[in-house]
């Protein structure tokens, strides 16, 4: 960690969270992407194992790199996850590749069965003691709302909550960042933004977003990089927040 967190102490009054695998983990935390993706199929009536998946993504990527589509495995916009979801139904030869059924899909991960991670209470209820407000920026579906709201409902109110595809924009772009420190009544300079994804999260909260720090919440066991670029600060349990944003 950056020990010059601690000028910003005096100035940091919001802390806003990313969603997935920040907060709160789908169907388990021993789950595959590959394997999480074909239990979502599977719920649409997609015949699929996960060997079956994880061929068809290889096969993805295979084109994506010979040049014979352009597209992303790491998507984070609507569009482009709907684009991935189209290509693998069509290696997995499901007869229904069209917009529409991917978008079902899509919006239907929002709905999967969450969990929250065992840190994130403690975490939420000692930062409303030092009186942070809290929010939550999420690139996803709408429909992730209802499953925000069933799991932290009592603690971050609805209209703190901004979803990427009610708005239109996404992380890492700076507009979104923007938006969700408006709704907070904010301005970036006061607010932190943590997430699971160094790049996406930390990073772009501070560079694009001109938030006064980005925190990596790293749940992974990897090795984690040597240096970090300014005002970004690792943790790998979310309980560690408190300790770094508090004097």
């Amino acid at each position: 960690m950056n020990s010059s967190l601690d000028t910003l102490h005096s100035r940091i009054s919001a802390v806003l969270f990313d969603w997935d695998f920040t907060l709160a983990y789908s169907l388990g935390t021993d789950i595959s992407h590959i394997a999480r993706t074909a239990i979502l199929f599977q719920k649409y009536g997609v015949a699929c194992t996960e060997a079956e998946v994880a061929a068809a993504q290889a096969a993805v990527e295979a084109d994506i790199a010979q040049g014979t589509v352009s597209g992303s495995l790491r998507p984070q916009k609507k569009r482009e996850i709907i684009w991935l979801y189209r290509q693998l139904l069509r290696r997995l030869g499901h007869p229904d590749d069209s917009y529409n059924f991917a978008y079902e899909i899509y919006a239907g991960y929002g709905r999967l069965p969450h969990y929250l991670y065992e840190d994130v209470p403690p975490t939420l209820r000692q930062l409303q003691v030092h009186n942070f407000q809290i929010g939550i920026l999420s690139n996803h579906s709408t429909s992730v709302r209802h499953t925000i709201e069933q799991l932290l409902g009592n603690i971050i109110p609805q209209e703190y909550i901004t979803i990427s595809e009610e708005v239109g924009v996404h992380k890492p772009g700076k507009t979104i960042f923007r938006r969700a420190v408006a709704k907070l009544g904010q301005k970036p300079g006061n607010c932190v933004y943590v997430g699971d994804n160094l790049e996406v999260d930390a990073i772009a909260a501070v560079a694009q977003g001109r938030f006064a720090a980005g925190i990596w919440i790293d749940r992974s066991d990897k090795a984690p990089p040597t240096t970090f670029p300014d005002n970004i600060y690792r943790i790998t349990n979310l309980t560690q927040l408190i300790s770094l944003l508090t004097v």
